[in-house]
């Protein structure tokens, strides 16, 4: 493989596919090490490092011969799912800390954060056994072999030139094409899924960018802008979500003055999505 630092625009597309592999995987690596090591932001680390290998396999799949990065894919949405839900319910409690007014009741709010907290802990548990056992194991080890020498079509053997900028054409294609329709009164899945492709065109510009140069890296700025406004608008509905199962476990217990509390915090979590989509329309639109 070439060295990255002497890829040019003549260099085969194929020669980017293994470094970029071989850069993700050592981010994982980097990542399951901070599990291990119980360092703050380890699950988060390895579920973006897992992300980015993946949006990796889905920009170059058109190049990769066989099967190979479909079982790749498979299993990191695995793990990547197996720190899910440590990092949501992570970033769910520190938004309802953040958001707690005064008007808040102290003792419900604590009620609440102690709920959320226990269920992070055990799910943090569960994703450190996840990325430290032999499953993971052998993930890297196979992204390790994968990513000195992928298997190519023939199509990788042409220049980074001719090939990259229609790959990154395509992600923001399809980022447009789905940002184009949202609405305020858009339902929050179609938000999120916009929120996904804006993130697959980060990944995607900061791959080539080492190649394509100036035009990925403000595709990739400008990706980053919207990935963080949707990102925002995510964690508000999954901070509604998550305490709306919270408001029917305190109905189903006749807890009217909780149901209350959690009625509040929930309108207060939806309210804050409109500023956020029209800040994102507002950006999105300016011309």
């Amino acid at each position: 493989m070439e060295n990255p630092e002497k890829l040019t625009p003549e260099s085969p597309v194929g020669s980017l596919v293994g470094e970029a592999l071989t850069r993700g995987t050592q981010r994982l690596l980097r990542a399951i090490a901070m599990v291990e090591n119980s360092e703050d932001d380890a699950i988060h680390q390895v579920r973006v490092s897992c992300r980015r290998l993946r949006s990796d396999l889905k920009l170059f799949r058109k190049l990769l011969a066989g099967e190979w990065a479909d079982k790749l894919r498979t299993e990191l949405s695995w793990l990547a799912a197996s720190c899910g839900e440590a990092r949501d319910l992570e970033v769910i409690a520190a938004l309802v800390r953040d958001n707690a007014t005064s008007e808040d009741d102290p003792d419900h709010l604590a009620a609440i954060l102690t709920t959320l907290t226990v269920g992070l802990d055990r799910a943090a548990a569960r994703s450190a056994e996840a990325v430290t056992g032999d499953r993971t194991a052998r993930l890297v080890n196979t992204l390790q072999t994968v990513g000195a020498r992928p298997k190519l079509k023939a199509k990788a053997e042409s220049p980074c030139v001719e090939v990259l900028p229609q790959l990154l054409d395509s992600a923001r294609g399809k980022f447009n094409d789905a940002a184009e329709k949202l609405k305020p009164w858009t339902p929050d899945d179609d938000w999120h899924e916009v929120r996904l492709l804006a993130k697959r065109v980060r990944y995607a510009a900061d791959t080539t960018a080492s190649v394509l140069g100036d035009e990925a890296k403000e595709t990739a700025i400008q990706a980053a802008r919207f990935q963080e406004l949707l990102g925002q608008h995510q964690d508000h509905c999954a901070a509604a979500d998550a305490l709306h199962l919270l408001a029917k476990d305190a109905a189903g217990q006749s807890d009217a003055r909780m149901s209350f509390s959690l009625g509040r915090l929930i309108e207060r979590h939806r309210a804050a999505r409109k500023p956020l989509r029209e800040e994102f329309l507002t950006l999105y639109h300016r011309p």
